[in-house]
Parts: C-alpha cells; sequence; structure tokens
C-alpha cells in the first residue's frame, strides 16, 4: 500500500473538492489534477526507490513477494523492458491482463470497505439473472404420482458498465529502474488513485453514471438517475443499559430481507443468519465514540471491551459516512465489478513535462447492492455521557 504524504493527501482533498464543483473549469480541474497526480507520483517514486536501495541485491523471490515486489511472468518483464527501451508505454502495446489484475487484487487487500463486498472483474456488460423457486418437494411412497412441483421464476437485470478513468505518472528514473520496480511503482500509483474513489461510491454513490452506495434507497423514486437516501432506521447511543438491545435491534433488522428477482417483482421476504457477518461503517470521529462507550477496566485497570454480537474488528472507518450516521451492513452483499484496462496511452490534455509523462487507465465498473436492505442508515446520539470505565469483575 502507497504511504502517502500530507501533500498528497492535502492535494486529493483540492482535486475531489474542484472537480465536484458544477462551475469549475476545464483548466481548474486540470491544474488540480496535475498536483494530485504528480504528488501521488512523488510518494510512490519515493517509496520505490527507498525499496529498491533496501532490497536490490535480494535474490529470494518469497523474500521480495513478501515485500509486495512480485515475481513477473516472462511476458510481463518483455513488457517493461520495452518501455524500458522505448523510454515509456507504445500506446499501441497491448498490456499484459495480470499485470491490472494484481492492481485489482491489491485494491481489495488495501482497504477495509473493498474488502467485504463482492469485487470482481468482468466485462462491458454484465446481465445478473436472479430466480424465485416455486413449489415444493415431497416425500411419499415409491412410483407415487407426482405431488410435488419444482418450478422458477426467473428474472434479468442488465447492468452497464462504467467509465472509469485513472491516471499515472511515471518518470525516466523510474523506468531505469527495471521491470519489477516499475510493476512495483505502477500497481502503487494506479490503487492510490482508483481505491479511494471505489470506496467512496460504495458509500454514497448515487447511481447516476456512477455505482449506486448503500446509503441509497433502491425502492425510492429514482430523479434524473439519483437515487434518494435511506430513511434513519432508528436512533444509536451505545449507551451502557441499552447497547444491547440497540445491536440486538440492529442484527434482527438485517436478518430479514426482500429477495426480488427483477426491477418489476414485489419481492419475497426472506430470512438469513447475519451472526458473525455484520459491519458497522462510520465516520472516523463517531468511530472512537463508539470504542469510548465500549471500553471497560477491572479492579486491575486492564481494559476491555464491552461490545456485544459485534466484533470491534467488524466497526470500520470511512471518511465518506457524514458524522452522526452510522451504517449497517451484511458483509457481501454488495456487488461491484471491474473490467481489465480497456485502453492505456499517453495522457495529452494536459502536462507539458520534460521527465515525466502522464498516461491514462480506461476501465469499467459499476456497484450496487444485493437488496434494499443490505444495509441500514442510523443516526448516531452521543449526547448522553459516557459511563466511566469503572470497575468490574
Amino acid at each position: 500500500m502507497l504511504k502517502i504524504t500530507d501533500k498528497t493527501a492535502d492535494a486529493k482533498k483540492i482535486f475531489n473538492a474542484i472537480s465536484a464543483k458544477e462551475d469549475a473549469t476545464p483548466e481548474q480541474v486540470n491544474n488540480a489534477l496535475e498536483a494530485y497526480v504528480t504528488a501521488i507520483a512523488e510518494d510512490a517514486g519515493a517509496q520505490v526507490r527507498a525499496e529498491y536501495e533496501e532490497l536490490k541485491n535480494v535474490t529470494d523471490n518469497r523474500v521480495l513477494e513478501a515485500r509486495g515486489i512480485p515475481t513477473l511472468t516472462a511476458e510481463e518483464t518483455k513488457f517493461y523492458n520495452e518501455a524500458v527501451k522505448t523510454g515509456g508505454f507504445d500506446q499501441e502495446l497491448v498490456w499484459p491482463e495480470t499485470i491490472l489484475e494484481r492492481v485489482f487484487e491489491n485494491l481489495q487487500n488495501d482497504h477495509p470497505i473493498l474488502n467485504i463486498i463482492n469485487f470482481t472483474p468482468t466485462v462491458g456488460r454484465v446481465k445478473v439473472i436472479r430466480a424465485r423457486r416455486k413449489g415444493v418437494a415431497v416425500f411419499g411412497p415409491l412410483h407415487k404420482d407426482l405431488e410435488g412441483q419444482l418450478d422458477a421464476e426467473f428474472g434479468a437485470t442488465e447492468f452497464v458498465q462504467l467509465a472509469l478513468t485513472a491516471f499515472f505518472l511515471i518518470s525516466n528514473d523510474t523506468l531505469d529502474l527495471g521491470p519489477r520496480w516499475i510493476d512495483r511503482f505502477i500497481n502503487l500509483s494506479l490503487s492510490e488513485a482508483v481505491r479511494d474513489v471505489w470506496a467512496k461510491k460504495v458509500i454514497v454513490g448515487t447511481g447516476n453514471n456512477e455505482p449506486i452506495g448503500l446509503t441509497k434507497d433502491l425502492d425510492g423514486a429514482v430523479t434524473g438517475g439519483v437515487y434518494p437516501d435511506k430513511a434513519s432506521a432508528g436512533t444509536l447511543t451505545f449507551a451502557k443499559d441499552k447497547i444491547v438491545s440497540e445491536l440486538g435491534g440492529v442484527m434482527k433488522v438485517l436478518s430479514k430481507y426482500t429477495y426480488k428477482i427483477d426491477a418489476d417483482d414485489e419481492g419475497e421476504t426472506k430470512y438469513r443468519s447475519v451472526a458473525g457477518n455484520v459491519y458497522l461503517i462510520v465516520n472516523p470521529v463517531n468511530y472512537w465514540d463508539i470504542i469510548v462507550r465500549v471500553t471497560l477496566a477491572n479492579l486491575n485497570n486492564v481494559y476491555g471491551t464491552t461490545m456485544p454480537f459485534i466484533s470491534l474488528d467488524h466497526i470500520i472507518e470511512s471518511v465518506d459516512v457524514p458524522e452522526g450516521k452510522l451504517i449497517s451492513y451484511v458483509g457481501k452483499e454488495y456487488d461491484a465489478t471491474q473490467s481489465r484496462a480497456e485502453r492505456v496511452y499517453v495522457y495529452k490534455e494536459t502536462f507539458a513535462m520534460k521527465r515525466a509523462t502522464l498516461y491514462a487507465v480506461d476501465m469499467l465498473g459499476n456497484g450496487y447492492p444485493t437488496n434494499n436492505d443490505a444495509a441500514q442508515v442510523y443516526d448516531l446520539d452521543f449526547t448522553e455521557t459516557p459511563v466511566d470505565g469503572g470497575s468490574g469483575e
């Protein structure tokens, strides 16, 4: 995972803010993009060069792979050697699929949000087929006339993949490090560029030319392609005398859902076991509000937690969740897809630089909750003074 500096973090915030403004000019967006991509490249370059100096004499592939430096295939090595010879990536060359597959794998491993959804590679257009079984199986004497009729209703939903363009800037001195380290640089740069936008859209995506987030109501009225926000499912306080009933209620609500085979289906009520598979997604500020309320000390001043039903490592911090809100979510009940790169090409809209070249990577992707009950949104109320760590037996 790329270790970003404050400069990159600030550049990302500025770019996100400017690109979200409806009245932003192309020049403003390009300038913000240039600053952000340059910062990523500087961080990735510094990290790769430090790793190179530390590991350049290591020949044991197991050691290198443990540090995130994979063994390249013959096709990948040939591809990168050509890039070194030509001083960059010829846009006529076809990139080996395995290079960008590693980026895809690292996306899931590097971000807790992307690790708890179904994130799969795909092609440009996806058709999801769902079925509802009708009828039952019947026990009876051998050769008895068939009494149980098994049948099914089928529905299909077609999801058009959306364009996702990522950028990476590669300098000439990075190319000099050789194939394995070029690959490391590209992996770090692209993962950083793509990871956060995916994590954000999984939470708050509107559905309008972007994924549908967990905070959106799939059954609500869609206006201009935008899905409405879910109504609050209630208020959580995590107070000592309420936490059991509150979290028990969260688990109970998620245990029941409506299964639909397509958009026109009225749905069928179903039940699922959610024990050990519920995640609470909150703003980082509220994460600590919760931790304070579930932490106590025993008579020996040894601290422990009193979190019922849901383990602490299932509380996920996300800067995209509004402060004062909490998302309860059933793990793997969100489907996201991303294709391999459709094109990798020199981006000439901006960047007149002598020692670096900006490349754009066009991919396709989309995402949506598997059902409208995959997640619920709660209000948080911490106005009640938390009980001190107190004594326990």
